[in-house]
C-alpha cells in the first residue's frame, strides 16, 4: 500500500512537472532526497518533455561496500520489471509499420541469431523456448555497452 502510495505521490508530481513551474523540481528533489534517506528510494530520475531533457538526477549507491555512487551512467538489472514497457512499445511499433509481430528476433539483433526461428510474438507470448540468458550475457557482452537493437 505504501508503495502503490508512493508511486501515485511521483506520477503526480512528474505530471506537474511536465506542466508547471520550474519551484516543483525543488520539490520532486526534495522528496526523492527524503526518500532516498528514508531507504525508500536508490536509483535515476530522468524527465523529458519532447525529446528535451528538463530533469535529471542520481541518488544513492550503485555499490554500498565501494560507496561508489549512482550516476547517469550506472546499469541497473531490471529483470521483469520493464517487460510491460518494452512491450508497449513493441506494439506501438508494430502500429506504426515499423516491425511485424512474426519478424525472427535476429532482423532486429543479429548477434542473436544462434536462437533460430524465435519471433517477435513468441517473446510477447512468453513461447519462444528462449534459454536463460542472464549466464550468456554475462559470459559474453560488455555491460558497458547497450544491447543493440535494430528498427527500421
Amino acid at each position: 500500500m505504501r508503495r502503490t502510495f508512493l508511486l501515485i505521490t511521483i506520477g503526480l508530481l512528474l505530471f506537474n512537472l511536465t506542466f508547471g513551474q520550474s519551484a516543483q523540481y525543488k520539490q520532486l528533489d526534495s522528496l526523492v532526497n527524503s526518500l532516498f534517506k528514508q531507504k525508500m528510494f536508490n536509483g535515476n530520475v530522468l524527465i523529458a518533455d519532447k525529446g528535451k531533457i528538463i530533469f535529471e538526477k542520481s541518488y544513492g549507491l550503485a555499490n554500498e561496500k565501494t560507496e561508489q555512487k549512482i550516476n547517469d551512467h550506472t546499469i541497473f538489472e531490471l529483470a521483469s520489471v520493464s517487460k510491460q514497457f518494452t512491450a508497449m512499445g513493441i506494439v506501438l511499433l508494430e502500429k506504426q509499420g515499423k516491425l511485424n509481430y512474426d519478424d525472427k528476433i535476429s532482423k532486429y539483433t543479429p548477434e542473436l541469431a544462434f536462437y533460430g526461428n524465435i519471433s517477435i510474438r513468441n517473446l510477447l507470448n512468453h513461447t519462444g523456448g528462449l534459454p536463460d540468458y542472464i549466464e550468456f550475457f554475462e559470459q559474453k557482452w560488455d555491460k558497458k555497452k547497450l544491447l543493440p537493437i535494430r528498427i527500421l
